[in-house]
C-alpha cells in the first residue's frame, strides 16, 4: 500500500465568512478548509497488482475525516474491527470497507450506483495489508498535510491521531 498527496497550487480565493468556532470544526478540520482557497489536491492510494483509488483532499477526505482517523485507530487499538467508510459526496459514491484481524487490514473498494470520475473504472476489488503498513502510510500523509500547513497558512497543527 502506498498513499500519495498530489498538491497543485489555484489562484487563492479567499473565504472571508470562515470561522472556526462558528463551524466547530477540529483545528485539522479547519487547516483543511483554510487550505482549500489556496490548492487543489488529491489522495492516491495504490496497491500492488490492484486498482488506485483517487480521493479528492476536500470532497472526500475532508468530508470523511473522522471515519478515517477510526480507520487508523483501529490499526493500533483493535484486534478485531469491521467497519465502512462511505464516500458520499456527489460524484463520489463509493465504500471503503475495512476489517482488522491480527495483524492485518482487510480493505475492500465497492463502487456505488453514481460513482463518478476518477473511480468510475477502477472495479471493485479486496486487498490485505499489515496494519503497521497502513497505519504508517496515514501518519506520512497527516504529516506531509501538517508541513504544508505550515508552509501555506503558517500555522502548527497537531495530528489528530
Amino acid at each position: 500500500m502506498n498513499i500519495n498527496l498530489i498538491i497543485k497550487e489555484k489562484p487563492t480565493e479567499l473565504d472571508e465568512y470562515l470561522n472556526q468556532e462558528d463551524m466547530e470544526a477540529s483545528p485539522f478540520e479547519f487547516a483543511l478548509l483554510e487550505l482549500d482557497q489556496y490548492v487543489n489536491g488529491y489522495i492516491d492510494i495504490s496497491f500492488e497488482n490492484k486498482p488506485n483509488i483517487v480521493l479528492n483532499l476536500f470532497n472526500d477526505f475532508m468530508v470523511c475525516l473522522d471515519c478515517i482517523i477510526r480507520s487508523i485507530n483501529a490499526t493500533k487499538l483493535a484486534h478485531s474491527k469491521k467497519e465502512e467508510i462511505w464516500f458520499c459526496e456527489q460524484g463520489s459514491d463509493f465504500y471503503l470497507f475495512y476489517e482488522v484481524k491480527d495483524k492485518i487490514i482487510y480493505l475492500t473498494f465497492k463502487k456505488g450506483k453514481s460513482v463518478g470520475l476518477p473511480n468510475r473504472k477502477t472495479p471493485d476489488f479486496s486487498v490485505e495489508v499489515n496494519k503497521i503498513e497502513y497505519f504508517k502510510q496515514w501518519e506520512n500523509l497527516f504529516q506531509k498535510l501538517s508541513i504544508i500547513f505550515e508552509k501555506k497558512l503558517h500555522k502548527k497543527i497537531p495530528l489528530p491521531f
